[in-house]
């Protein structure tokens, strides 16, 4: 017997997670709201281009990093990728370990990008 799919995987995740828009995320970020931004991108990716302010912490490593890098369960966790399947898978690996607040950037950071929002490069925003 088969097992899940990634699509049944990605579209039980997506049921159960919040979606934060592109502009309410900036809206956050420009009043100083406390919210972590977390680029699930590889390293490369995130090095080449991120969100100001992200935080880069790979998909692989989400369960192995994520208490070191966002101790507080009740932070609100943004977490993106490119589109929004690492993203989607993340912030539903998160809330399963007990971050009730994580949701999936809508769009992702081609959606952030198309918005014509800010970003960053290198190891600017690096925490």
């Amino acid at each position: 017997m088969r097992g899940k799919t990634l699509e049944q995987l990605l579209a039980e995740a997506q049921a159960q997670i919040g979606h934060t828009a592109a502009e309410t995320l900036k809206a956050a970020i420009d009043n100083n709201a406390p919210v972590v931004i977390l680029d699930v991108r590889d390293q490369e990716q995130y090095q080449a281009e991120h969100l100001p302010g992200a935080i880069s912490l790979p998909r692989a490593a989400i369960e192995l990093e994520i208490d070191e890098v966002v101790p507080d369960q009740d932070a609100h966790i943004v977490a993106h990728c490119g589109g929004n399947t690492r993203g989607s898978l993340s912030a539903h690996t998160l809330q399963i370990m007990g971050y009730k607040n994580a949701s999936v950037l809508t769009g992702g950071f081609r959606g952030w990008k198309a918005a014509g929002l800010p970003t960053e490069k290198g190891a600017e925003a690096d925490k």
